[in-house]
């Protein structure tokens, strides 16, 4: 019995030990400060859309914080893995994901080419029939874009954010 107790202490000792030296990351996607956005739209037209974020208009911010996320060279990296999923009128229009890439804790503005959803809405299925007579006119509707960072090889989230808007 006093066998079956030490193997069963040192092997929650060595659960604690690991689970503290774990990697973690916490942090957050959002576009103009809030996870959660209502875009006005000037026009049908997704060149609209496009230049309001150029402008950054609406930024898109990527923040996270990790925890013992030191590599063997003492350097601060972690790899993400960026989603975009486009939804139009509560029906899944288009996802995609980015090949991952290295990122360092801290904010950063990413650029609309660091999710795809202009491509997404740009060229789909209902658009391909009209693009060469209307070329980047949006079909009118519930827009929802919704855009995700998943890291790699650690625990922990990061909150997705989602902006939607609506073409008459």
């Amino acid at each position: 019995m006093k066998t079956l107790i030490r193997i069963l202490a040192l092997a929650w000792f060595a659960f604690i030990l690991v689970e503290s030296n774990a990697q973690t990351v916490k942090g957050a996607i959002t576009v103009g400060k809030s996870s959660e956005l209502k875009l006005e739209t000037k026009s049908d037209n997704l060149i609209d859309l496009f230049i309001d974020f150029r402008k950054e208009r609406y930024p898109i911010l990527f923040s996270f914080q990790g925890d013992g996320i030191k590599s063997k060279e003492g350097r601060e990296i972690i790899f993400f893995e960026f989603i975009t999923e486009v939804y139009h009128n509560g029906k899944l229009m288009g996802k995609t994901s980015r090949n991952p890439m290295p990122y360092i804790p801290g904010d950063m503005i990413i650029g609309t080419e660091g999710f795809d959803f202009i491509s997404l809405l740009s060229y789909n299925e209902k658009s391909r029939v009209t693009l060469k007579e209307t070329p980047a006119k949006l079909a009118p509707g519930n827009y929802q874009v919704k855009l995700l960072a998943r890291p790699l090889e650690v625990k922990g989230q990061i909150k997705p954010a989602t902006f939607s808007f609506t073409i008459q």
